[in-house]
């Protein structure tokens, strides 16, 4: 019975790294369960045999990817006082998890319109960027109408389009971005 399940685990842990790979060349709507099973080395039904549907292949393979790739942690910045000094470091803890993930997120990015199996996996994402723009905000001392300007602003900071825009399009670097993004939070505020 262990060889078994340690087989069962080896398999299924080749399907999330199959699909995450694919996820990361073509993107989530463009992935099949045939080019996942072909990257796995299994058959097709060994796949749903894995994965029931499309979102516990989908949560696995976020699983899988925030586990490799290290998402921002609020540890990087919870213990900074001063808002600037707050937001740089937030700020460049999402930058360098962009930086890391560029690949995936672009294409779960491009894809999750169409897909709300998709969007139902990375909802705790939202909630996330959602919750640290919140403490961002509330760290700048400003007039109630500065502080919708300050909130929008930082929102901005936090988006991955933005980031993408600015260091790969215009070639800035990942703390000239961030320092950018303050300027005009202070400029908001």
């Amino acid at each position: 019975m262990t060889r078994r399940a340690e087989l069962q685990a080896a398999t299924r842990q080749r399907i999330i790294e199959a699909v995450v790979a694919l996820h990361r060349e073509i993107g989530p709507a463009r992935t099949t369960v045939t080019a996942i099973a072909e990257r796995a080395g299994v058959e097709r039904l060994t796949v749903y045999r894995h994965f029931a549907d499309e979102g516990e292949l989908f949560a696995a393979c976020s699983a899988h990817f925030v586990a490799e790739t290290g998402p921002p942690s609020p540890a990087a910045w919870s213990g900074t006082d001063d808002p600037a000094e707050r937001m740089r470091a937030a700020l460049l803890a999402f930058y360098g998890y962009y930086r890391r993930g560029e690949d995936m997120i672009a294409n779960v990015r491009r894809d999750v319109p169409g897909m709300p199996v998709l969007a139902a996996v990375i909802a705790p994402w939202g909630a996330f960027v959602e919750m640290v723009r919140g403490d961002l905000a509330d760290a700048w001392s400003a007039p109630p109408r500065a502080r919708v300007r300050i909130a929008a602003v930082i929102g901005h900071a936090l988006r991955f389009e933005t980031w993408q825009s600015l260091a790969r399009l215009e070639g800035l670097g990942d703390g000239e971005v961030a320092e950018l993004m303050i300027e005009l939070v202070r400029r908001a505020a």
